[in-house]
């Protein structure tokens, strides 16, 4: 029994690391994506949403290293039902994020951008610079619009033909939101795969302990 018991806290204590580990990386992912996101937008409510969850993630997993260690039946069942809500909140982002396309929305929020290029003329230099890019198709929309080309369509801010970048930001901010939901459903996967087991070892462990009790009373 005792062996058992040993295994099983081995067991919850790396797949609450994992967790830990996870949790803290969709947090940094986020809050990456955070600063070049645009308030208001889909996005942005997406990636807040991501910070709560990934705090969540992390503070679950600190009550599961605690209940673990101390071996508190009442502990492990309050980390049971937070692994629960955990699951059922993983279960509907993923849910969200395989049924919302979010290529098309990025789309949406940088032509409602270039739509009004004086209004968000610094959002749009910060785009260009961070991907690379120029204008909505190329570096010619500036010149359609009877505009010099921006120092934010060239590398280093150089004025030189040789640095004037050559993608259109548009292209450029849906390849950035594919590769953005690729890794973000890996992410999301991969928690719940090891939600699921910590959730499964921690049931494991609370009954065992249980009996354990009721045989000591007995």
């Amino acid at each position: 029994m005792a062996c058992h018991t040993s295994f099983l806290k081995a067991i919850l204590i790396i797949l609450n690391i994992l967790l830990s580990l996870i949790g803290v990386t969709l947090i940094a992912l986020s809050i990456y994506e955070l600063n070049s996101s645009t308030p208001g937008t889909f996005e942005h409510i997406a990636i807040v949403v991501q910070i709560f969850v990934g705090t969540f993630v992390v503070l679950t997993s600190f009550l599961g290293c605690f209940a673990t260690a101390r071996i508190s039946i009442g502990l492990i069942w309050s980390y049971v039902m937070c692994l629960l809500i955990l699951l059922c909140l993983q279960i509907y982002i993923i849910a969200a994020a395989h049924s919302t396309d979010y290529v098309e929305r990025s789309k949406r929020d940088f032509l409602g951008l270039w739509a009004d290029q004086k209004a968000h003329e610094d959002r749009i230099s910060y785009i260009e610079q961070k991907y690379s890019c120029c204008g909505q198709l190329g570096a010619h929309d500036y010149i359609l619009l009877g505009r010099a080309i921006p120092l934010n369509c060239y590398k280093d801010l150089e004025r030189h033909q040789d640095y004037l970048f050559q993608e259109g930001c548009l292209q450029a901010v849906q390849a950035h939101a594919t590769d953005n939901v690729a890794i973000g459903l890996i992410i999301k996967w991969l928690l719940l795969l090891v939600e699921f087991a910590a959730m499964g070892a921690a049931t494991h462990l609370g009954i065992t302990v249980r009996n354990k009790l009721r045989r000591e009373r007995f």
